[in-house]
């Protein structure tokens, strides 16, 4: 996805994004810097990580944009920026994924056959 939308938060700072919504879930991808490092912002309905543009590798997160909004078809700007202050308070409870941990987790995905 290319970025194609900007989130702007209340103190002026934006954040290229782009979306994508289907019957099961919504997508987003969104520009940030995070602890002055480069990365991506995956979020879905049930969780999203961090993807770091210098290692490849990922802080991933196991909580769910749809316990704080539940039952939405897509998420409001202010819901996005909630949400990312919601991960920014709680980033200890992310797990840091090195990119071999991210690319032995993706083998064993493609070997399950789902």
């Amino acid at each position: 996805m290319s970025y194609n939308k900007v989130l702007v938060s209340l103190c002026g700072e934006e954040f290229p994004y782009s979306d994508l919504s289907d019957d099961y879930s919504y997508y987003y991808e969104i520009s940030i810097c995070f602890d002055e490092r480069d990365a991506v912002l995956f979020i879905s309905k049930w969780g999203s990580h961090i993807e770091f543009d210098d290692d490849g590798s990922w802080l991933d997160y196991k909580i769910a944009p749809d316990d704080f909004f539940p039952n939405q078809q897509q998420l409001s700007h202010s819901n996005i920026l909630a949400y990312m202050e919601i991960l920014l308070s709680r980033e200890s409870e992310g797990k840091l994924l090195t990119r071999a941990d991210v690319e032995e987790s993706y083998q064993r995905y493609l070997k399950s056959g789902r």
